[in-house]
């Protein structure tokens, strides 16, 4: 395993981004699985954990998965929103509620 892995990463998730951000879901279907190769290869250990910069690297690839992170919940969050105004809209009040709310937090 070499830091090309990690550069790989930072590549796949770019990818995520731009195709999450243009709506592409062709797109999204070839970064996925990209991206989670990717990720296997940083799960075993090796000398490219020592060579220099990789902690920004590393950090740089991190922000851009919150990024991507971020981005996909905001279109399923989206997306739910959608499917409940159609349910309203079709009379389903049984199947989705007609405003939108966060579910309630569990008691400890």
């Amino acid at each position: 395993m070499s830091d090309k892995a990690l550069d790989g990463l930072i590549a796949a998730e770019t990818a995520l981004i731009a195709a999450l951000d243009a709506d592409d879901i062709d797109a999204i279907e070839r970064a996925i699985p990209l991206f989670g190769l990717c990720v296997e290869g940083l799960r075993t250990p090796g000398a490219w954990i020592q060579v220099p910069g990789v902690l920004d690297r590393l950090q740089k690839a991190y922000a851009l998965s919150e990024e991507a992170r971020v981005r996909a919940r905001y279109l399923a969050d989206r997306n739910q929103q959608r499917l409940d105004l159609l349910a309203a809209a079709a009379g389903r009040f049984d199947c989705a509620p007609a405003t939108y709310g966060r579910p309630a937090r569990k008691s400890v």
